[in-house]
């Protein structure tokens, strides 16, 4: 059995049960491969489903390349990430299916709201280094009362130019922002009294991947939540990540989220944080609510990750962190999502990153 399949499978289930948080009724998709819907049908032999479940995400990881003990070398995971459940529901879903392990999450409800950033603690982070706006700093689009993270520079192919990375939802307020749009660093409302760094523009709205709403039986689901921004002049901004004490330089090289990585990011509102990559996701729901745009995105191929401290891994604020390996050395991929204590958060991957819009590369020693 593979922990791919079981995850198709759990998740096919949940969705024809209408049991994913904001479904909003049974869903019929294709069907899972027959023998991981086998090992369900004997675990729900009563034919009552899993009643009582409200269900965000499923995910699996297979392999073992980051350690562990032999046990653990030999058993693949399924994660089941829910907002609501008691301890008999919980419990109806063994620990193990088919000889995979099977993990359940209480999450809380996920969603994407910019505004949510004006609730966080710690609020505000503008990094600079050389007397220019790194990475992992407060931005916005002019005129929103929202902040995001500054999450890289990144050039894009066939052109010569600079151009910032973070979320759509952030640099475009999910599809909305007007192209040429002035992006601030601080957001506005982070702006602080002297000698604080005043908002400033340091690029202008270029290019989103489309946030796509509509039942994931119509409509393909989405695998980024990216926009780019244009840098007009380039000694404004750094390629550095946070401060200078604990900070790092982008990487250029990159790394595909894998079990058990060790991770880090600086964000706008936690600052350096540590965490560990957990499961690939096969089915996510996050309602998305913005000025413009109120509306639930399905989301497939983009990772969720762990804490690895007893803090927060991002809150709201941290939109747009860039997440590389531990060592500083790789990008791995952008969060997008954070659980309501942010102990879990979901990634989008690098390979998505550097397909989009023709084709993007990491900068790394700008400004540096």
């Amino acid at each position: 059995m593979k922990a791919s399949n079981l995850a198709k499978a759990f998740a096919n289930k949940f969705l024809e049960e209408g049991s994913f948080v904001d479904s909003g009724g049974p869903l019929t998709l294709r069907p899972a491969p027959a023998t991981a819907v086998a090992a369900l049908s004997e675990i729900d032999a009563s034919g009552t489903g899993f009643a009582g479940l409200s269900v965000q995400a499923v995910g699996y990881a297979e392999g073992d390349v980051n350690g562990g003990d032999a046990d653990d070398e030999l058993k693949d995971e399924v994660h089941i990430y829910v907002t609501r459940g008691g301890k008999k529901e919980l419990k109806a879903i063994p620990n193990e299916v088919a000889g995979v392990r099977v993990f359940m999450h209480n999450t809380g409800k996920v969603s994407v709201r910019p505004q949510a950033a004006s609730a966080s603690s710690n609020r505000g982070n503008v990094y600079e280094y050389e007397d220019r706006v790194a990475c992992g700093s407060s931005c916005a689009p002019s005129g929103k009362n929202y902040a995001g993270t500054l999450g890289a520079l990144v050039k894009k192919k066939g052109h010569t130019g600079l151009f910032a990375l973070s979320n759509n939802h952030v640099f475009a307020d999910c599809n909305h922002t007007p192209v040429g749009m002035p992006i601030q660093a601080p957001a506005g409302m982070d702006g602080k009294p002297a000698p604080a760094r005043a908002p400033g523009k340091i690029c202008q709205h270029s290019e989103i991947v489309e946030l796509r709403s509509g039942s994931p039986a119509l409509v393909a689901r989405c695998h980024a939540d990216i926009a780019i921004a244009s840098v007009p002049d380039e000694d404004l901004v750094s390629s550095w990540q946070g401060d200078e004490s604990e900070g790092y330089d982008t990487p250029t090289a990159t790394a595909d989220p894998q079990r058990r990585l060790r991770v880090k990011k600086f964000g706008r509102t936690t600052g350096l944080t540590h965490g560990i990559i957990e499961a690939r996701i096969v089915e996510l729901d996050i309602p998305y609510k913005s000025d413009n745009f109120s509306a639930l995105v399905w989301f497939e191929g983009v990772w969720s990750v762990q804490s690895a401290m007893a803090e927060p891994f991002a809150l709201g604020g941290d939109s747009g962190s860039l997440v590389v390996t531990e060592d500083g050395e790789s990008v791995v991929g952008m969060v997008f999502a954070v659980a309501p204590k942010g102990m879990t958060a979901y990634i989008i991957p690098v390979e998505y990153i550097k397909g989009a819009f023709g084709g993007l590369s990491f900068v790394g020693n700008h400004g540096v």
